[in-house]
């Protein structure tokens, strides 16, 4: 899956020299915590966020005596370029979903703007529009029913599951792996669209296969 087909498109942005006060009232506008900085070509040449926001207005908010007169004009007379974060991780057209999961993880941000060949601002895609892919591609909400089977670590070690899971008619909605705890060995996560798992369970431990549940895991 790729970050193009995930991102939002229709993303609020702002200029450098537009004032804090504007982002604010944007960020307010459209529900959102950050906005992607582009200059007049529309290339990305920061972030601000309403922490960057709060961070600048702290100062004067401490001082004794200060008004919210004087906090607004802060607001009013600071640039965004003055507070963004200029050097910005951003995803681009070209990466995959994964890419974007990785970048957010490492390096602990809530969004991601999304740039195309020229470093224009694309597209912006955050921590709930991947949540929410995943979610999709895992069938969830869908009538289904989940199994998770341990397997040889091996070539062909799925081969077996399809097989026995086509003679009952049922979909595969979904597929998963992962390493499993024992060496050579991985989990196949399987999401089935049927509610009634029970002969496919049976047939698959029949067949030498073993069925997790969740009281594997509780010491």
């Amino acid at each position: 899956m790729f970050v193009t087909r995930r991102m939002q498109r229709n993303v609020s942005t702002i200029a450098p020299s537009a004032s804090l006060e504007e982002a604010r009232r944007l960020m307010r506008e459209k529900s959102v915590r950050q906005l992607p900085v582009k200059d007049e070509d529309g290339k990305l040449v920061g972030m601000v966020s309403d922490r960057d926001i709060r961070e600048a207005m702290l100062p004067v908010g401490l001082l004794p005596g200060s008004s919210e007169k004087e906090m607004e004009k802060i607001l009013a007379d600071t640039p965004v370029e003055k507070v963004m974060t200029r050097k910005v991780v951003a995803a681009t057209v070209n990466d995959s979903l994964e890419d974007a999961i990785v970048l957010l993880h490492d390096f602990h941000v809530n969004a991601l703007p999304v740039v195309d060949e020229e470093g224009k601002v694309a597209g912006i895609i955050t921590r709930t529009d991947v949540l929410n892919a995943f979610i999709e591609a895992l069938g969830v909400g869908e009538i289904s029913s989940r199994l998770e089977v341990v397997v040889p670590d091996v070539p062909g070690a799925l081969a077996g599951i399809v097989t026995i899971v086509k003679t009952f008619h049922v979909n595969i909605t979904s597929i998963l792996t992962t390493g499993h705890t024992e060496a050579g060995k991985r989990t196949v996560f399987f999401r089935i669209s049927t509610l009634n798992v029970g002969p496919i369970r049976k047939a698959l431990q029949e067949a030498g296969y073993r069925i997790l549940n969740p009281a594997d895991f509780r010491e």
